[in-house]
C-alpha cells in the first residue's frame, strides 16, 4: 500500500494470512471473500454503536470503552477489558526479550450463547411544564415538592360572599381586589341602567383587571348558565355586554379561560330557548349579539398553533348539517358563520344556501309552531343581508334574477333585489 493511501475495506489476502496463522490453510476464494465482507460489516457496526455510547455520554473523543460496550458481549470480543489489569507474556525474538500481551482463551460456546445487552437508545427530548404562573406542577417530570413547601404554596386566601359563583380559581387575591370584583360585579347585573352602562364600559378601559379576570370569566360563565337554565335572557346580555367590553381592553388577555367561554358563548347562539316569551322577546337580537361576541374572541385570539377559527367554523358547520336540529338553532348557527366574515360566507354558507334554505322550507311547511316561521323569516333576512356584499364582490358574472335563482334557488329572488338596490337604498329586511 502507498504511504498516505488508506483502504477503507478488508482484502481477501488479509483474511487468508489471518487463517493461515491459526492453522486453516488452503481457504477457497469465495469463502475469503464472504469472510472480508463479514469482517468489514461487523467492524462498521461496532464503531456506529461506539460512536453512539460516545454521544450519549457527552464524550469529545472516542474511548476504549466505547468500543467495549459497543460490542454488544458481556465478554469484550474486539478489544481487552478495562476492568482487569493487563497480562503480558515474555517471549524471546533473535536473543531479545520482548514483551507481549497475554491473549487469554475464551470459550467459544458461553460467548455465542450469552444474550446480548439491549439496544442502546437515541437522544430523546420531552417537554413537560417546569412552572405554571411561576408555581412548578407536581407532576413526575419534575423535583418532588418537600411536604411544608406543599402547604406554604396553597393558597390562604378565599373569596367570601361570591358563594354562587363554583369553580373559584386557586391564585390569590388581595382583600381590596375581593371588594371591588363584588362591587363591579353587583354594578355589572344591577337593574339600574345608569349604573350597570357605567360598569359595563369601564371593563373596557380598565387597566387593572388582570388579577381578577379568572374570577370575571367565572362569574360570566356562571351568569350564562343561570340565565340559560332559567331562561332568563336579560343575565345572557348582561354578560354578552361584559364580554364585548372586556374583548376592547387591550390590556387583558382572556387566552386561558377560551376553553369555557366559547362553549358559553356558542350556547347562547344555538339554545333553543333562551327566553319565557319568544313570540314577543327579541331573542333573535341576542343570538346575534352572541355570534358578534363570538367572531370577536376568534379574531383576536386566533393563531396558526391554536388553529381556533377553523375549529370553530368546523364545529358551526357540523351543526348547520344535523338533520333534527330547529330553525331557531339554525338560525344562531348562520349567524355565527356570518359573523366570522366573508370568507367563511363565500366557502361555507354561498356553496349550500340553496340546500339550507330548501331545508329551512321543508321544516316550516312540516310544523304547526308559529316560532318556526317567524325562524324562517329571521333566516332569510339574515342571508340575503350578511350574504349580498359577498355575492356582489365574488360573483359579478349574475346579472339576472334567472341567474339568482338558479344559483341560490328560492331565496335567489330577495337576493338579486338586495344586490341590485340603489346606493343608499333601504335593505329594511332585519
Amino acid at each position: 500500500m502507498a504511504d498516505g493511501e488508506c483502504e477503507n475495506e478488508l482484502s481477501a489476502e488479509s483474511i487468508k494470512c489471518i487463517a493461515e496463522s491459526i492453522g486453516i490453510r488452503d481457504l477457497k476464494p469465495d469463502c475469503t471473500n464472504y469472510l472480508a465482507t463479514q469482517a468489514l460489516l461487523q467492524c462498521r457496526t461496532l464503531v456506529r454503536d461506539a460512536l453512539k455510547f460516545k454521544l450519549m455520554s457527552n464524550s469529545t473523543e472516542l474511548r476504549q470503552e466505547h468500543l467495549e460496550r459497543a460490542s454488544k458481549r458481556p465478554i469484550p470480543l474486539y478489544v481487552s477489558t478495562i476492568q482487569k489489569p493487563r497480562k503480558y507474556a515474555m517471549v524471546s525474538s533473535r536473543g531479545r526479550e520482548i514483551y507481549a500481551p497475554k491473549d487469554e482463551e475464551l470459550d467459544l460456546d458461553a460467548l455465542i450463547n450469552a444474550p446480548p445487552p439491549k439496544v442502546p437508545l437515541d437522544v430523546q427530548v420531552k417537554i413537560h411544564w417546569l412552572t405554571i404562573e411561576g408555581q412548578m406542577p407536581a407532576i413526575p417530570d419534575n423535583p418532588a415538592l418537600e411536604e411544608n413547601q406543599l402547604i406554604l404554596d396553597a393558597p390562604t386566601i378565599s373569596l367570601e360572599n361570591v358563594d354562587a359563583v363554583n369553580g373559584v380559581s386557586a391564585h390569590e387575591i388581595s382583600r381590596e381586589q375581593q371588594l371591588y370584583f363584588k362591587e363591579l360585579t353587583s354594578k355589572c347585573i344591577s337593574k339600574d341602567v345608569t349604573v350597570r352602562d357605567e360598569a359595563v364600559n369601564s371593563l373596557s378601559t380598565d387597566t387593572g383587571l388582570a388579577a381578577i379576570i379568572p374570577r370575571l370569566s367565572v362569574f360570566m360563565i356562571e351568569g350564562i348558565r343561570v340565565g340559560l337554565g332559567e331562561s332568563k335572557m336579560y343575565y345572557i346580555q348582561y354578560v354578552l355586554s361584559m364580554l364585548e367590553q372586556l374583548l376592547q381592553n387591550r390590556a387583558i388577555r382572556l387566552e386561558k379561560f377560551l376553553h369555557d367561554l366559547i362553549p358559553s358563548v356558542i350556547s347562547c347562539m344555538v339554545c333553543a330557548q333562551i327566553c319565557t316569551r319568544p313570540l314577543e322577546q327579541d331573542h333573535w337580537a341576542v343570538r346575534r349579539t352572541a355570534a358578534s361576541v363570538l367572531a370577536g374572541l376568534v379574531r383576536s385570539h386566533s393563531l396558526g398553533t391554536n388553529q381556533l377559527q377553523s375549529r370553530v367554523i368546523r364545529m358551526l358547520h357540523h351543526a348547520l348539517d344535523k338533520q333534527n336540529s330547529g330553525l331557531v338553532t339554525s338560525f344562531g348557527v348562520l349567524a355565527g358563520l356570518c359573523e366570522l366574515g366573508p370568507m367563511t360566507i363565500n366557502t361555507i354558507v354561498l356553496p349550500e344556501i340553496r340546500n339550507i334554505y330548501r331545508r329551512v322550507e321543508l321544516k316550516c311547511a312540516t310544523s304547526q309552531d308559529p316560532i318556526d316561521r317567524h325562524a324562517k323569516e329571521k333566516i332569510k333576512a339574515l342571508l340575503v343581508q350578511k350574504c349580498a356584499d359577498v355575492v356582489q364582490e365574488h360573483m359579478p358574472d349574475l346579472l339576472s334574477v334567472d341567474d339568482y335563482e338558479q344559483k341560490f334557488g328560492d331565496i335567489g329572488r330577495e337576493m338579486f333585489f338586495r344586490v341590485m338596490r340603489p346606493p343608499g337604498g333601504s335593505g329594511g329586511m332585519m
